[in-house]
Parts: structure tokens; C-alpha cells; sequence
């Protein structure tokens, strides 16, 4: 398989980390995109990750690229309890609305002319992330060791907040999220996959 990324996409790393968590990394190819044009080739979208299987399918949306590297190792990634799978289900929410919401501020910040970005969106997107690491830090008490599709995201998101976001200072006052953070972040297949910044 060939994965398509770039090292600081947040939503390409966890594609990464899954590969990674799930024991596939000597069935998939990283390919680093260097080029709008590359990523045009990927697929219609033009956005990464993009993860082409061995049958030569284009997957082009983290969330499931993620889910079809779990089901194709067993499932290792996601809890079979109805329970546990709905609560791992919204955790995982959560974090992939904080990482569009990083997504959308980083894009009015830096691809936007100053001239024409938009005030509303920006306190909108300020708001809406200050709720979500609110959520995330309650939510992570009750989190053990084991790695899910959800602790991949919680990361990949805080790890995109503190290099696009890093004024939402979000370990203040948010000691259990902190911890989590540090506790996951010790793992090899996520501290590889850290952005650099």
C-alpha cells in the first residue's frame, strides 16, 4: 500500500500512527507530497492523506483510512463492547473537531490576506476549540493505557494545536489532558510522528 502524506499533517498523521499501532508499517509506503500537483494525482479531492491499497483503491479521508488499516489488522483499534466502542466513538469525535477547528483558524491566519479574514470565523473556531479540550480533559480521566482510533486523534489534534494553535495555551488549567497527552506521547509511533515546528 502507498500512503501519501506530509510529516506535519495532523490528519495525515494519524494515518501514520495507525500504521504504525496496528503493525503495517512493512506493508506501507510513505510518500511525502511536495506539490498541489502530486496530490491532484492522488485523487479528486487533492488533499492528504491518501492511502491507495494493494488493489489500487484510492481511500482519501483520514477517519477512514484509519478504519480500514484497523479492519484489515484485526481490529486492534477499536473496542468490541457496544459500550466501549461509543464511548472510544465520541471521544474520537471531539478530537476531529478540535483538528478541523485548528484546520480552519490556521487556514484564515495564514492562507487568507489579512484584508480578508474573517473576525466571526476566527472567535467562532477560538470558541468552539476552548469547548472541545474542556471535553477532551473531562473525558481522558477514564482513559487507561490502551491505544485507540480515539487516543490517535486526541493526540494528532493537540499535537496540531500546539504548532498552529499554541496562543490556546491548552494545558492551562486542564492538568488530566495534560497527562494523557505526555503518558501517549512516550509511545514510538507517536513521538515519531510529532510535528516539527
Amino acid at each position: 500500500m502507498k500512503l501519501y502524506m506530509s510529516e506535519n499533517s495532523p490528519y495525515a498523521r494519524r494515518a501514520r500512527i495507525t500504521v504504525r499501532e496496528t503493525h503495517l508499517i512493512d506493508q506501507v509506503e510513505e510518500i511525502r507530497i511536495s506539490s498541489f500537483k502530486e496530490l491532484l494525482q492522488c485523487g479528486p479531492g487533492a488533499k492528504i492523506p491518501v492511502l491507495v491499497t494493494d488493489s489500487g483503491q484510492s481511500l482519501c479521508e483520514s477517519m477512514i483510512i484509519t478504519r480500514y488499516l484497523n479492519d484489515i489488522s484485526g481490529g486492534k483499534l477499536l473496542p468490541a463492547a457496544r459500550e466501549d466502542l461509543e464511548k472510544c466513538l465520541a471521544l474520537e469525535s471531539v478530537a476531529s473537531v478540535l483538528m478541523d477547528s485548528v484546520f480552519v483558524r490556521s487556514f484564515e491566519n495564514n492562507q487568507r490576506e489579512e484584508k480578508l479574514r474573517s473576525t466571526a470565523v476566527l472567535e467562532r473556531e477560538i470558541a468552539r476549540s476552548s469547548r472541545c479540550y474542556d471535553s477532551l480533559n473531562k473525558a481522558v480521566v477514564s482513559e487507561g493505557e490502551s491505544i485507540t482510533l480515539a487516543s490517535i486523534a486526541v493526540i494528532a489534534a493537540l499535537g496540531y494545536a500546539d504548532w498552529r494553535a499554541s496562543e490556546d495555551d491548552w494545558r492551562a488549567g486542564r492538568s488530566d489532558l495534560v497527562a494523557y497527552f505526555d503518558r501517549i506521547m512516550a509511545r514510538p509511533a507517536f513521538a515519531k510522528t510529532a510535528p516539527r515546528f
